[in-house]
């Protein structure tokens, strides 16, 4: 389809039924998938110039936004500030503050059971980073050859924006303004994502639509459409495809949805064929309320996301 200059390659015009219907047929030609799980299947893309309006955000977004279905859209962010300034460590520590505390997640996510989440300078956060990498240097955009132990892993993760880098955030129009036709147009937060490669957060949902921001780095982004109900007598939100009965957070999986065991999680083995996405600087990710997503930094990243309805 198109939108004025835009080529969108989209499966927004379906309802969710039908689009995981789509999913499963066209899963038959994708290759990378888990052992006993269906092949993964492309997402819905939409190519923008770093010159593209607001209203062009906007208008590639508004069908999958009505359908509820990811969309990544490339390149609408790669003239933005964040890409030339968050770069430098030096302009972060001064924009931040040296003595700025942020809470950071230690260990391989959020939901390893030996993980914490303390509170840090941020200026000892960047001394650890510039470490991590002496240890661990790698090619930009590839996966660690060898994972660094878990306990190794520090993520500075879904802090709020710091006050001092507000004014570098281009936060799209559509999700503060409803007169752009893509949701009510009120805002619920703006948060920040920073860490070396290998950190990931596991599949979890969020209950508001979501704009994943990418300016510094890449990440790759796993994703499984909402749950569906399954036999009499489970709750609307049950998601019985990925929890497993391991228990946990509500909204967060124990499934490790890039090796899962489906020995110990053997319903997974019925979910829905995974979308998986890779996002460069200057991209982003829609990803719809309660829609199951799994984010790994491939190698140092930067990111922020906003919630928004």
């Amino acid at each position: 389809m198109q939108f004025g200059g835009l080529a969108t390659k989209s499966s927004a015009s379906l309802s969710l039924p039908q689009y995981l219907k789509h999913m499963r047929k066209i899963s038959a030609c994708g290759s990378a998938r888990p052992a006993g799980r269906p092949p993964n299947v492309p997402i819905d893309e939409a190519a923008l110039t770093p010159d593209c309006s607001q209203r062009d955000i906007a208008n590639a977004l508004r069908e999958n936004y009505k359908s509820q279905t990811p969309l990544l859209v490339t390149g609408a962010f790669a003239k933005s500030d964040p890409i030339y300034l968050w770069k430098s460590r030096e302009y972060l520590r001064a924009a931040v503050g040296e003595h700025t505390l942020c809470n950071v997640e230690i260990g391989l996510s959020y939901n390893d059971p030996n993980s914490e989440r303390p509170e840090i300078s941020f200026g000892e956060y960047l001394l650890y980073l510039q470490m991590f990498e002496d240890k661990y240097p790698q090619e930009q955009g590839e996966e660690n050859k060898a994972d660094p132990p878990s306990d190794e892993l520090i993520y500075l993760a879904q802090n709020d924006l710091f006050r001092g880098l507000r004014n570098d955030l281009p936060i799209p129009s559509l999700c503060k303004d409803k007169s752009y036709g893509v949701g009510t147009g009120k805002l619920y937060g703006v948060n920040f994502w920073m860490g070396p490669s290998g950190v990931t957060t596991p599949l979890h949902y969020d209950p508001l639509d979501n704009l994943l921001l990418q300016f510094v780095g890449k990440k790759k982004v796993i994703l499984f459409p909402k749950s569906e109900t399954h036999g009499a007598g489970h709750e609307q939100e049950v998601a019985w495809y990925y929890t497993g009965t391991d228990g946990g957070q509500y909204n967060t999986s124990a499934v490790d949805v890039e090796a899962p065991d489906l020995v110990r999680h053997p319903l997974f083995a019925e979910a829905p064929p995974a979308i998986e996405c890779a996002l460069s600087p200057g991209d982003a990710l829609f990803i719809p309320s309660k829609w199951w997503h799994h984010v790994r930094s491939l190698d140092s990243s930067i990111s922020a996301n906003v919630w928004w309805r």
